[in-house]
């Protein structure tokens, strides 16, 4: 009977050590995961990035086509800005000192307007009259005066643009 005793004895001591450890583990991620939450929540922009919810966006000083814009953001490992709900319509503030190219363009030139990430085009701000198909390849820039969004040939003008990440 002793012997029983000793041995549920070793035993709970092996229990209780491995609890223990378990809990310190369950603690040290804990720990991480809350780490990672406030770094998400806060996340982190390049320099001359501005956050917004849970993107950096960039304003370009240097004008360009729109493909050319396209370019220069995914090399800054972005894409032009999707406004795909109204918190985003933000980016009118960012573009109140002329029009800026933003990531939505009519590829096919049939009047179907497409985001550059494949997102529906769910909200608009066109500007009164627009979209029209002119039968031109077209791509949006924002915003005009009253911060609504309007429609210029991508490979005719030059503006600067906007990115986001």
């Amino acid at each position: 009977m002793i012997t029983g005793i000793i041995i549920l004895s070793a035993y709970y001591n092996l229990v209780t050590l491995e609890k223990d450890q378990l809990q310190t583990t369950y603690d040290q991620l804990s720990s991480n995961y809350s780490q990672i939450q406030r770094k998400v929540s806060g996340k982190w922009c390049p320099e001359g990035w501005k956050r917004s919810g849970c993107s950096c966006y960039f304003k370009s000083e240097e004008k360009n086509y729109w493909t050319g814009s396209r370019d220069n953001c995914q090399k800054r490992g972005a894409d032009l800005v999707v406004i795909n709900n109204e918190e985003e319509h933000f980016v009118t503030e960012l573009s109140k000192d002329g029009e800026y190219w933003i990531g939505l363009w009519e590829e096919r030139r049939n009047g179907e307007w497409e985001w550059v990430d494949g997102s529906p085009l769910t909200e608009t701000f066109w500007a009164s009259g627009l979209p029209h198909d002119d039968g031109y390849k077209n791509a949006a820039t924002c915003c005009d005066q009253q911060g609504n969004w309007t429609q210029r040939r991508y490979y005719d003008e030059t503006k600067k643009w906007i990115c986001e990440n």
